[in-house]
């Protein structure tokens, strides 16, 4: 008989560790991985509520708990938000923070970090807006997004496709922290079968579709296709990702440029790998176990 977890907590760690709980407790002698959703749970919070108004009251809301906590016991409605508070000032503390990447207070762009690398062109009408001169082609801003992106005609796909992409690629960091964790258990309890014909598989699919995904993004985003040429031939990753499987990764150039060199033997080797792996995970283990 495996013997009982027991996970010591404190004021901090403690609704933390509940909400682990909720969807499994780890067996006696495993990492726990409270320790890292400790972080993980509120950052992905303010990914979603990133708002530096609505961001910055629950950060004073839960400060304020956290300041009188002691004064506050005594009150019987507020020993569940007492018990929540340090989990709650980080969630306010992370959704300011990406407020300000997002550069949004209650759906009003901010110039915290000066004006915009974009100009008004009042010759022309109320959203229109360029850039002031040959200098300014390279122009970012310091922090955050330029704030006339919510100005414009085209900031709902503006942040639409930002927050699809950002939100595959930590998806996928945090998908892959716990394999990785799976992997550090069967090593810890040495789990060969689990290690070589779980883990290892588990962790190349998941890199050669999404990893190899984020890859594309992120170099797409990294490049400027103004430069490399006509800017309607910029790649889509939705077009891309589906001709690695229903065209072999073959693209036509006259219609969308690669996104990385080789890019045709790179996804053929990705898919080959993605068919691989299925049957070893389900496969090997079984058959190993029954002879």
């Amino acid at each position: 008989m495996s013997p009982p977890t027991f996970f010591e907590t404190n004021e901090f760690t403690w609704v933390v560790q509940e909400i682990v709980n909720t969807y499994g407790i780890p067996s006696f002698g495993e990492a726990n991985p409270a320790v890292l959703t400790s972080i993980s749970f509120p950052f992905l919070f303010g990914v979603m509520f990133g708002d530096i108004g609505h961001g910055g009251l629950l950060f004073i809301v839960a400060g304020a708990l956290v300041y009188f906590a002691d004064k506050l016991r005594h009150i019987e409605e507020l020993e569940f938000l007492l018990s929540m508070r340090y989990l709650l000032l980080l969630m306010g503390f992370f959704a300011t923070y990406m407020g300000l990447i997002y550069n949004d207070f209650m759906s009003i762009p901010l110039e915290l970090f000066g004006p915009g690398c974009y100009s008004y062109d009042k010759a022309r009408d109320k959203n229109a807006y360029t850039k002031p001169d040959a200098k300014a082609q390279d122009c970012m801003y310091p922090f955050g997004f330029d704030p006339v992106w919510m100005n414009s005609e085209s900031d709902i796909t503006f942040y639409n496709s930002f927050k699809m992409k950002a939100s595959v690629i930590m998806a996928i960091i945090h998908m892959s922290i716990g394999i990785i964790l799976k992997g550090l258990n069967a090593l810890h309890f040495n789990r060969k079968l689990d290690f070589y014909h779980e883990f290892i598989p588990q962790l190349i699919l998941l890199l050669c579709l999404f990893g190899f995904m984020d890859v594309l993004i992120i170099q797409k985003w990294l490049t400027d296709w103004e430069r490399v040429g006509d800017t309607s031939k910029a790649p889509s990753i939705i077009n891309a990702m589906i001709g690695m499987f229903l065209k072999g990764g073959e693209s036509d150039p006259t219609r969308e440029f690669e996104i990385i060199g080789n890019q045709t033997f790179m996804m053929r080797f990705m898919v080959f790998l993605a068919m691989v792996t299925p049957p070893w995970m389900l496969c090997v283990k079984p058959l190993l176990l029954k002879r």
